[in-house]
C-alpha cells in the first residue's frame, strides 16, 4: 500500500503544479484586462468632442487688438485648442503650474478690459479647470464625467471670449448724451 502512494506522489505534484500555473496566466489575462479597460474608457478622441455641446466664440477684431500683447491669453487659447483635440496634458500634470498661469492670467488683464465681468469670467475658467485637472487625475472616472468636466472649461473660456466681446463692442460704441 506505501508504494501505491509513493508512485502517485509525483503525478499528484505535477498535476498540482501544471493546475496552478494554468491559473496564474488566467489571473494574468484577467488582470491586464481591468488595467487597460478604465485607461481606454478614459481616452478622450476628438470623436468624443461631438457629444459636447456648447457655444463657440471667436474674438472680434477690436477685441483681438486689445488682448493681443496678453500673452496669458494668447497662451490660454493655445491649451483650449489642445483640449479640444483630446489632449488634457495641461490640466492634468502639475496644479502648482496650473495655479501659477491663472495666477498670472488674472494678473495680465490688459486694463482696457479688466473689469469685475472679465476677473469673474476668469474666476469660472479657474473653478472648472481645477475640476478638470482633479476628475483627470482620478483613475476610475467614466469618460462621460471626464468630458463634462472638459465642456465646463470649453463654456466658461467661450463665455470669456464673450465678454470680451462685449465690453469692447461698448466701449467703442460712440453714444452722445443729449444737453
Amino acid at each position: 500500500m506505501f508504494k501505491l502512494k509513493l508512485v502517485y506522489l509525483p503525478l499528484i505534484c505535477f498535476s498540482l503544479l501544471a493546475l496552478n500555473l494554468q491559473c496564474k496566466k488566467s489571473n494574468e489575462g484577467n488582470s491586464d484586462e481591468l488595467n487597460t479597460s478604465p485607461q481606454e474608457s478614459q481616452a478622450i478622441t476628438t470623436k468624443d468632442f461631438a457629444q459636447i455641446n456648447y457655444p463657440e466664440y471667436a474674438l472680434s477684431d477690436l477685441a483681438e487688438a486689445k488682448t493681443k500683447n496678453w500673452l496669458k491669453f494668447q497662451n490660454l487659447g493655445t491649451h483650449i485648442d489642445h483640449l479640444k483635440k483630446g489632449d488634457i496634458y495641461f490640466f492634468k500634470e502639475d496644479k502648482t503650474i496650473l495655479k501659477a498661469f491663472i495666477t498670472d492670467l488674472k494678473k495680465e488683464v490688459p486694463t482696457s478690459i479688466n473689469t469685475s465681468s472679465i476677473i469673474v469670467r476668469l474666476s469660472v475658467i479657474e473653478t472648472t479647470a481645477y475640476k478638470l485637472e482633479e476628475v483627470s487625475n482620478i483613475r476610475s472616472i467614466s469618460k462621460q464625467s471626464l468630458l463634462e468636466s472638459i465642456s465646463d472649461v470649453l463654456i466658461a473660456y467661450n463665455n470669456l471670449i464673450f465678454q470680451i466681446n462685449k465690453k469692447v463692442e461698448k466701449d467703442s460704441q460712440n453714444i452722445e448724451k443729449p444737453l
